[in-house]
């Protein structure tokens, strides 16, 4: 049996929505005797019913029919003041995804306002044009508010779906193409190393001579093999970290959240792996920043010092949950890989703080033999 109210992804929400039920429970509480009972026998049906619609979205148009036929009841039957429940209808529309059946349920709702004004009771004197109005408004406002967002949150859901296949369909193309070139180059040249080493191995003690040359062209053919992978290295898509911070700025802005970006005036070369992995990392950051933060304002702060670059990204969002993703796992290990650092901490009254301190390699050292 379960017995948590709402699904824990809509949060607290329903909960809150459900304290305006007590207005109706007085209502039939302080009404007593079998009338009464009657009526919390059908608000506590009607209750039941608006919680199973969290739980089984599938569920919706059925369940909607019958609590608007349960509000029609005592509409009818008690006060027309319980129009106002039908906001809980109303809402759980934005379940209904199909184009028809959320029309006739519309058209359903909006009967109930109907039942209003064919009243013989004239609800209209009785309890106030303005009370009912203003239910009138919400019962139509309600349900399309309501359908747009909820047809929001799956678009976005869909579309950070697709974008996650996209970048993994892209890394498989990549791992793909550096495997053919490995394949293609690299293990033909290793192939003639490991020949070139046995019959070496062979004329070791027989001939010095062709022993020499054959170590010498091992050695010259390792030279290539060096020259081989430094091309497919080079080949790869390299990142360039002023851009990635021009990037950067541009896609927090456009999540709307505000950016605050702060380097240094001027730059000394570094060197390019360095620059690729800091630039990936930064990359990483904000990516994650955007996901998951919920933040409002992003600062990035890049530093430069005489035996270090560090870069350090803070937010004002819900923090650092404890559990570390694959991107920011894959960070760690790009970081660890060139003898740099990570740290990963909540910051009271802001967010999350990541910072990466990666040592300060200049170009010159990339071309050294």
């Amino acid at each position: 049996m379960n017995l948590q109210l709402f699904p824990r992804k809509y949060g607290n929400l329903p909960l809150l929505w459900s304290i305006y039920l007590s207005f109706p429970l007085i209502y039939f509480l302080g009404m007593g005797g079998l009338e009464g009972s009657i009526g919390l026998l059908g608000l506590f049906i009607f209750i039941y019913l608006y919680r199973d619609i969290y739980w089984h979205p599938s569920r919706a148009v059925f369940h909607i029919i019958i609590m608007t036929g349960i509000l029609a009841w005592m509409i009818y039957y008690y006060h027309e003041g319980l129009l106002y429940t039908a906001l809980y209808t109303a809402n759980m529309l934005g379940f209904v995804r199909n184009r028809l059946h959320f029309s006739l349920l519309y058209v359903l709702q909006l009967g109930l306002i109907g039942e209003i004004f064919l009243l013989d009771r004239l609800a209209i004197r009785e309890i106030g044009f303005s009370y009912i109005f203003a239910a009138v408004i919400m019962l139509v406002v309600i349900p399309l508010l309501t359908r747009y967002e909820i047809k929001w949150a799956n678009t976005k859901k869909e579309l950070d779906r697709a974008n996650e296949r996209i970048e993994e369909l892209v890394k498989q193309q990549e791992r793909e193409r550096i495997a053919r070139d490995l394949h293609d180059t690299v293990g033909q040249t290793l192939s003639m190393i490991t020949l070139k080493s046995d019959i070496a191995g062979r004329m070791l003690h027989k001939n010095v001579e062709k022993t020499e040359q054959e170590i010498k062209e091992i050695n010259h053919i390792s030279r290539t093999v060096l020259n081989q992978i430094r091309e497919i290295v080079s080949d790869l898509k390299q990142l360039n970290l002023e851009e990635e911070l021009n990037v950067s700025n541009k896609l927090l802005r456009q999540a709307g959240i505000e950016a605050y970006v702060e380097t240094p005036e001027q730059m000394g070369g570094l060197n390019q792996l360095y620059e690729n992995i800091l630039a990936y990392s930064l990359r990483e950051c904000v990516t994650n920043a955007i996901r998951h933060s919920g933040a409002t304002q992003c600062f990035i702060t890049l530093k430069e010092q005489p035996e270090q670059i560090t870069l350090q990204v803070l937010d004002n969002g819900v923090g650092f949950s404890g559990r570390k993703g694959n991107g920011l796992l894959g960070m760690e290990e790009r970081i660890h890989m060139i003898s740099g650092a990570v740290s990963m901490k909540n910051i009271d009254k802001l967010g999350c703080q990541i910072g990466i301190q990666v040592p300060k390699v200049q170009k010159s050292e990339d071309t050294a033999s």
